[in-house]
């Protein structure tokens, strides 16, 4: 999905740090969140919005809100971090029970991740 997109926008350089966005946001909507998953993309005046939306619960009641940050030593725990870097925003929304996560990176603007790691 994100590779045909961004070739029909005409922006190929793009895929390598989109396609691990998404890849990050999909693992944790699937550890964290419940039910249905959904992935959109969009891309208004030279800004690339990837949004992941799940069905579960975040905040008090129910997994603690979405936040990026050093995590501890060992496996896992990198993905919003990941993102952090990848973009040049991010944040998420929680809505009646689906929580949206969702990043803007400028088309073009990045040789590297927006911030090194």
């Amino acid at each position: 999905m994100v590779r045909a997109q961004l070739e029909a926008w005409g922006l190929p350089a793009e895929q390598a740090p989109l396609e691990l966005a998404v890849s990050e946001l999909v693992t944790n909507a699937i550890v964290h969140g419940w039910g249905l998953i959904d992935v959109s993309m969009s891309f208004d005046d030279g800004c690339i919005r990837l949004e992941v939306a799940d069905e579960g619960l975040a905040g008090p009641a129910g997994w603690p809100e979405p936040r990026a940050g050093r995590p501890p030593n060992g496996v896992g725990g990198w993905g919003l971090s990941l993102v952090e870097h990848l973009s040049d925003a991010w944040g998420h929304s929680l809505d009646g029970g689906t929580t949206r996560v969702w990043m803007e990176r400028r088309a073009g603007a990045h040789s590297l991740p927006a911030r090194p790691l």
